[in-house]
């Protein structure tokens, strides 16, 4: 077999004798040191210099944001984020909407959109473009989520999704398609579960799906004795 020959291979990165010394000298601990210290001061000017958030807007413990340029996140009034939030913007803005939550220990990759309104169980994950397809500009793409959508505990939304408002995601759900204004969707892949819902809730479905309540049940039992 003959291997393949690239036009423009991936040069590494080279370093003068100068610098291949220093390194050689620098203890391990002062490497460790100093990388954390960069990486703190990074994520705290990208925190308090690169969001723009509304007014009651709250950060709980060890809130991690990191970004890329031009990228950045756009907060709304009133909106909540619980401890041990990790968002990123190194593919793309975050915006996010007023009256929002975000649960513990949520992740949030840009570049996506989210509504009025919006709440979060604990571990919910919206991914991001991370490995796109070759010749795929994935920067025109976003995920984009409703008003008043509810995300249960551990649901993980893929990126490019597209969630109606008023939607309802139930608990561990992996979405990997568009889901309809008002829907109930479960599994993993998530499918829409709306007509069964409402049966069991005995509640109005949407237009076109069959659902009875436990009266009309009862009362075609006595129609047919």
């Amino acid at each position: 077999m003959t291997e393949e020959k690239h036009d423009d291979p991936i040069k590494p990165i080279q370093r003068s004798a100068s610098n291949r010394a220093l390194a050689r000298m620098t203890p391990s601990f002062v490497k460790a040191a100093t990388k954390k210290i960069y990486w703190k001061a990074k994520r705290l000017h990208a925190r308090y210099f690169c969001i723009e958030k509304g007014r009651f807007v709250e950060f709980g413990y060890r809130f991690r944001f990191t970004r890329d340029k031009p990228y950045r996140a756009y907060i709304g009034d009133g909106t909540l984020l619980e401890d041990f939030n990790i968002w990123s913007a190194r593919q793309g803005d975050i915006v996010v909407g007023k009256g929002c939550w975000f649960g513990l220990y949520d992740i949030v990759q840009g570049p996506i959109e989210i509504g009025d309104n919006t709440e979060t169980g604990p571990f919910v994950r919206f991914l991001g473009a991370h490995h796109p397809i070759l010749d795929f500009d994935f920067r025109k793409e976003k995920t984009v989520i409703g008003n008043n959508v509810r995300i249960l505990t551990g649901a993980i939304i893929l990126f490019g999704v597209k969630i109606g408002d008023n939607a309802i995601i139930s608990a561990g759900s992996v979405v990997t398609k568009d889901v309809p204004e008002g829907a109930f969707v479960g599994g993993n892949p998530a499918r829409n579960l709306s007509a069964m819902a409402h049966q069991a809730w005995g509640l109005a479905g949407p237009k076109g799906a069959k659902t009875t309540s436990a009266q009309e049940e009862k009362k075609e039992q006595k129609d047919v004795v």
